[in-house]
């Protein structure tokens, strides 16, 4: 339990300022300084990152997948937080279906989101178990000794 719980605490950080940090990029570049990001907003952005932390924890904190079932269930992760996210987005007029740009750059940020995110938790995981792997190598050769 205790695991899962760090593991929700981690990917909720993550998607949150990944959240914030292209969203931050994308209200500059479109709606310039006098972009406004209200307290709802970022609730709602919170809720959102925890329901991508939730989920993660449901589909993809199993370490004992194949590579293609865990491509598939990433892939089942993202289609459902995308539309999670489309919902609410839509819901709240952070975009419109009538208006196709605003959907595509939604979608793009969206995208965006859940690939640096991912990208980043697997690089960080990577980089986690050849240490542990580093150590249990070199346990060996002092335990050979």
């Amino acid at each position: 339990m205790k695991e899962k719980l760090n593991t929700i605490i981690l990917i909720f950080t993550r998607f949150a300022t990944a959240i914030f940090l292209i969203d931050s990029i994308a209200l500059l570049s479109f709606k310039g300084k006098e972009a406004k990001l209200y307290a709802l907003d970022v609730l709602i952005i919170l809720g959102i990152a925890f329901i991508c932390a939730l989920l993660y924890v449901l589909l993809l904190s199993d370490r004992n997948f194949s590579k293609k079932k865990m491509l598939a269930m990433q892939i089942i992760y993202t289609l459902i937080i995308n539309a999670i996210v489309l919902v609410i987005g839509h819901y709240l007029k952070w975009f419109s279906f009538c208006n196709i740009s605003t959907f595509f750059i939604f979608e793009s940020v969206i995208i965006g989101v859940i690939t640096i995110t991912i990208l980043y938790s697997y690089k960080s995981d990577s980089a986690t178990a050849k240490k542990m792997t580093e150590k249990l190598k070199n346990l060996g050769i002092e335990e050979e000794k």
